[in-house]
C-alpha cells in the first residue's frame, strides 16, 4: 500500500487470514522483514546516487515501525486497499502517524536522521530479531558497524517504545 504524505508509506500485512488456503509459517514473516530491510538499503543507495541530479535539495529519512501485535484488517473493494478494522486496532494507526516526529527520550534529538535507518519496536524479541538482520546486512556491506539503541519519548497513547538506529553504508559508483 502506498499513499502520498510528506513521505511515502509502505505497509506489509501478513497472516493466515490474508491467504486462508496457505499455512502461515513464522519464517514467512521473518523473510519479509529481512527483505524489507534490504529494500530500504537499496532505496537509500539509489536516492544517494540520484540526489545530485535533482533540481531541488531533497533529503530522506528511513524508519520502520515493527508492530507485531495482531490487528484486524479488511479489504475495501471500492478503494482497492486494506483498512484497519475496529477501535481496538486504532493504536496502530496512531503509532504510524506520530512516530516519525518522535524524539529520543530525554533529548531534543529526533529519532530519524538522514543517512540512517531507524527501527522502532516494543519488545526484546523484536530487538533480538532485528539486531540479527542488521548484523547480516553489515556483513554484506549495506549497513555501517555502529549501532545506536535508545528509548523513544512517550507519545500520547504510545509508551515504552525503543529504537535501533544504524547508518547506511553507501557504495560510491
Amino acid at each position: 500500500e502506498r499513499y502520498k504524505t510528506d513521505g511515502i508509506e509502505h505497509n506489509m500485512y501478513i497472516g493466515a487470514s490474508i491467504a486462508p488456503d496457505r499455512n502461515f509459517e513464522l519464517y514467512y514473516l521473518r523473510n519479509l522483514r529481512l527483505w524489507q530491510l534490504q529494500v530500504m538499503c537499496a532505496m537509500e543507495q539509489e536516492f544517494r546516487q540520484l540526489q545530485p541530479s535533482l533540481p531541488h535539495l531533497l533529503e530522506v529519512t528511513s524508519l520502520i515501525l515493527v508492530f507485531a501485535t495482531p490487528i484486524s484488517i479488511r479489504f475495501r473493494m471500492d478503494e482497492k486497499q486494506f483498512d484497519i478494522d475496529g477501535s481496538y486496532n486504532v493504536r496502530y494507526e496512531i503509532a504510524k502517524k506520530r512516530i516519525d516526529k518522535a524524539k529520543i527520550k530525554g533529548s531534543t534529538e529526533r529519532i530519524t536522521q538522514k543517512g540512517k535507518l531507524v527501527i522502532v519496536y516494543s519488545n526484546i524479541h523484536e530487538e533480538t530479531e532485528y539486531l540479527g538482520y542488521i548484523n547480516l546486512l553489515q556483513h554484506k556491506g549495506l549497513l555501517q558497524d555502529k549501532i545506536e539503541q535508545f528509548e523513544v519519548e512517550d507519545l500520547q497513547g504510545l509508551v515504552g517504545l525503543k529504537a535501533i538506529r544504524v547508518g547506511f553504508h553507501f557504495q560510491e559508483q
